[in-house]
């Protein structure tokens, strides 16, 4: 649409252009710069939902469009007024592009030095917080004396960032509303309220009557600077106030002259509820690097060390949506591992950041892919877990020790060696038969075979000539995923288990 328009806009400037080369006095005709005119308000609307990087492109594109200097120059103060005036977000980006390019040096005059030094001006107090940019480093005073360090800033949450003033009367309904918005709403974020002012007891009575921000989830900071050392006004663009910013995690402007309604409407959709994806093929590869491909852990806390790593990263400076993501991507792939540093530190997971967080796992999505699946496997660990006595079940299977093996019908709790270790597994399955393999070069190791039993049970057979059995296994054991080996002591408690032979 507004390609098409750029077109008929070049058609009237060429048009307009000629009527000026044939007129006695150099002044176009009225009614073909009031045509003009409409288009380019029309031309305008029609880009003004463009990237500002394409808003600029067509901007010098009907620029230079024009041959004559004198239809050049209305066109390009046209334009200029159109973003310097626009309550639009953004559109100083585009001014400031249209003020270096066109007007500050020379390629198209000013109506006056007044109005050229007013462009500067206006150039200079927003060129540094324009979207996009990295906030300007700011250093401001607390009440206390002490210099704060507002950007850059150790934090990975977002910033709100505002500039106010007590007389102002704009400043005083906004300071109510934001202060309402931050209290009601509790976003995780940094709140920067800067009194641009050099008054001690107003700057007290104003923050306790309209800037008493007391959310719990909000981290609050009022600051000034009464010597004005910082340069905040020509950084950014505090010629009135109020002025407000929002800062991303990392420090960039993502949003500036804004109002409480718009910062309202910014966060909600920060902090809304997205739907994630669990468990890509890109997750896997990642975690995959961070505990080597096919590598096992030598116990639990490389796994807990990453939990706890993700959340310091992530939730702990106020990124829920990254501890979403990366939690639960974590979650489906340590549940995907057989290994019983996997298994133990999936426990440690699933207590420390998934079930005891429902504040953060609370969308309906979520309740399904995580928090369901989180139970599921808490209930499957919570069988035979370390430390309790193994269920005196009658179960046959084969008693293997280094004096050979013999198919008989053993109590699980006593198995009559000083080791000892179950062994369900499944027939066909080809990690079973090399657990098998590797239980048999212990067994036959006479300095590791002392006083070792080992008791397979035949899974598979079992579900054929005693379900009711093998019901009541599933019930008090995790088979799950075979095969699985615990380990027992002489007394029938459980030391440890998902353990391995071959490793």
């Amino acid at each position: 649409m507004f390609r098409r328009l750029s077109y008929v806009l070049a058609f009237l400037l060429i048009f307009a252009c000629a009527e000026v080369r044939a007129a006695s006095v150099f002044q176009p005709d009225s009614a073909k710069m009031a045509a003009l005119n409409l288009k380019l308000d029309e031309y305008l609307r029609a880009i003004s939902n463009e990237s500002l990087e394409v808003q600029k492109q067509e901007c010098d594109f009907i620029i230079e469009s024009t041959s004559d200097s004198l239809v050049r120059t209305m066109v390009a103060r046209r334009l200029l007024s159109n973003y310097m005036d626009s309550p639009l977000m953004g559109a100083e980006s585009v001014a400031i592009h249209l003020l270096d390019k066109w007007f500050l040096n020379s390629n198209v005059s000013m109506p006056s030095e007044v109005d050229l030094m007013n462009a500067r001006i206006f150039a200079d107090f927003n060129r540094q917080s324009l979207l996009g940019c990295k906030a300007p480093e700011l250093q401001l005073n607390a009440e206390d004396g002490d210099m704060r360090n507002v950007f850059p800033r150790d934090s990975r949450r977002y910033t709100v960032l505002y500039f106010y003033a007590p007389d102002c009367a704009k400043c005083k309904v906004q300071s109510i509303l934001l202060r309402n918005l931050l209290n009601t709403e509790d976003y995780p974020v940094d709140f920067v309220a800067v009194y641009t002012g050099d008054d001690v007891q107003e700057w007290d009575e104003y923050v306790s009557k309209r800037l008493d921000v007391s959310s719990g989830a909000v981290s609050v900071e009022h600051l000034w600077d009464p010597e004005l050392d910082s340069d905040y006004q020509r950084k950014y663009g505090v010629i009135q106030t109020p002025r407000m910013f929002l800062i991303s995690p990392d420090g960039f402007i993502i949003g500036r002259g804004l109002d409480a309604k718009a910062l309202a409407g910014m966060l909600q959709d920060i902090f809304s509820e997205k739907i994630l994806n669990y468990g890509t093929e890109e997750s896997v590869a990642l975690y995959d690097m961070v505990f080597g491909k096919d590598a096992v852990p030598s116990d639990k806390s490389e796994v807990i060390s990453v939990a706890d790593h993700i959340a310091a990263s992530t939730i702990e400076r106020g990124d829920t949506l990254m501890f979403r993501q990366m939690t639960g991507d974590l979650l489906y792939y340590i549940s995907s591992k057989r290994e019983a540093a996997f298994k133990e530190g999936l426990d440690y997971l699933i207590d420390e950041y998934i079930l005891s967080k429902p504040e953060v796992w609370k969308s309906e999505d979520d309740s399904l892919k995580i928090v369901g699946m989180a139970q599921v496997m808490d209930d499957l660990l919570s069988k035979s877990s370390p430390g309790t006595k193994i269920p005196p079940l009658k179960v046959p299977g084969e008693l293997m020790s280094s004096k050979g093996g013999k198919k008989t019908v053993k109590t699980l709790s006593k198995l009559g060696g000083k080791r000892n270790y179950i062994m369900f597994f499944a027939r066909g399955c080809n990690v079973c038969a090399a657990e098998k393999e590797a239980m048999r070069a212990i067994l036959n190791d006479s300095d590791k075979s002392r006083g070792v039993k080992v008791f397979l049970v035949d899974v598979d057979d079992l579900l054929m000539t005693d379900p009711s059995l093998a019901s009541t296994l599933f019930d008090a054991f995790d088979l799950t995923s075979l095969p699985l080996i615990i380990e027992t002591d002489a007394k029938g408690s459980i030391v440890r288990r998902y353990i391995s032979f071959r490793f």
